[in-house]
């Protein structure tokens, strides 16, 4: 038992100890295409997707095998022009969503959005496509910053 005494208060901890005499890693399927055991560590892509007149597509490469654990989205500032809905999707070609269906980016916020199963391995090429809808096309410009949480297989 640790004691401690700081500007919150006293108390105590018992210590946690472990002694490791062998450490066998063994490899475990991901997806039926990857180990866990040789996944490196994880990187943040930041892809910043520009909105002109309620619309936006393009690609973002990704190292062959990449593992996504999160695809985050954050709408800096609201998209003006009142849109009913300005929708992001990714895929693996153009205006697909077999990564992340559609999702709302009009608010200003984050958005962690949620990964289709082929989204964890994706191809190196990952298509995204903006679609407005509603108010005034013309006046909704802005962007959005997409991050992508990946592991690279070691």
């Amino acid at each position: 038992m640790t004691s401690f005494r700081n500007d919150q208060g006293t108390g105590s901890v018992e210590a946690d100890v472990a002694t490791i005499t062998a450490l066998t890693a063994t490899a475990a399927t991901l997806g039926g295409a990857s180990t866990i055991g040789g996944i490196g560590p994880s990187v943040l892509k930041k892809v910043t997707v520009t909105i002109v007149d309620g619309a936006a597509a393009g690609t973002f490469t990704l190292p062959t095998g990449s593992v996504v654990e999160h695809y985050y989205i954050d709408t800096p500032t609201t998209i003006p022009g009142t849109p009913t809905n300005t929708n992001l999707r990714l895929g693996s070609a153009a205006n697909g969503e077999q990564y992340v269906a559609d999702v709302d980016v009009k608010t200003q916020g984050w958005i962690n959005a949620t990964v289709v199963y082929a989204g964890r391995k994706p191809a190196t090429t990952v298509h995204y496509t903006v679609a407005s809808s509603g108010g005034t096309a013309a006046s909704q410009d802005g962007s959005v910053v997409l991050y992508v949480a990946y592991a690279v297989p070691v």
